[in-house]
């Protein structure tokens, strides 16, 4: 039987019991349904990542709404650039297509490209939980410009590395072919 995943949520035991049914006389059903909990995991792990992107957002706004209060406007266009540069990013990893691909998709994700997909998978959350942690201390730096300029050529370089990751890993997904 296939694992318990979010696709038995919410399912009678009468259900489940007809769905095993099922999957013990049609051969490939108990598959379709692992790979269908594969993509709502894809899912879940994405979604994380974007609400940690939307965290870090929150703290760059902070950043933008202390250099406003402060009257120091240098800066506030490249905090306005980063901002948008996150809000594409994230959305680009909410929205983007499952990890796992159907029976008549034209790219078919197999478990060595779904075990590539978890690794950048956990690339990124560390990269994201990282990135989050240090962000909280941005706006601390608000009143020295310097030091200010360094962070967010940090938040900078993290943008890019996190569009590199994300890049390679829809190579994975699509093969090349989008």
């Amino acid at each position: 039987m296939p694992e318990k995943g979010v696709f038995w949520e919410g399912i009678s035991e009468g259900l489940a019991r007809k769905i095993e049914e099922i999957i013990e006389i049609v051969p490939g059903f108990g598959n379709y349904l692992e790979r269908e909990n594969a993509r709502e995991r894809d899912k879940i792990i994405r979604e994380h990542i974007a609400e940690r992107y939307d965290h870090m957002k929150k703290a760059l706004m902070k950043v933008m709404e202390a250099m406003t209060e402060a009257g120091t406007l240098k800066g506030l266009d490249r905090l306005d650039r980063l901002n948008r540069r996150l809000d594409k990013l994230r959305d680009e990893i909410k929205y983007t297509s499952h990890g796992y691909s159907g029976f008549f998709d034209p790219v078919k994700i197999l478990d060595a490209e779904l075990e590539a997909l978890y690794t950048y998978d956990l690339d990124m959350l560390a990269e994201v939980e990282e990135m989050d942690k240090h962000m909280e201390s941005i706006s601390d730096h608000v009143n020295d410009p310097d030091k200010l300029t360094e962070e967010l050529a940090a938040v900078s370089t993290f943008i890019d590395n996190m569009e590199k990751l994300f890049e390679n890993r829809k190579y994975v997904v699509t093969k090349g072919q989008e």
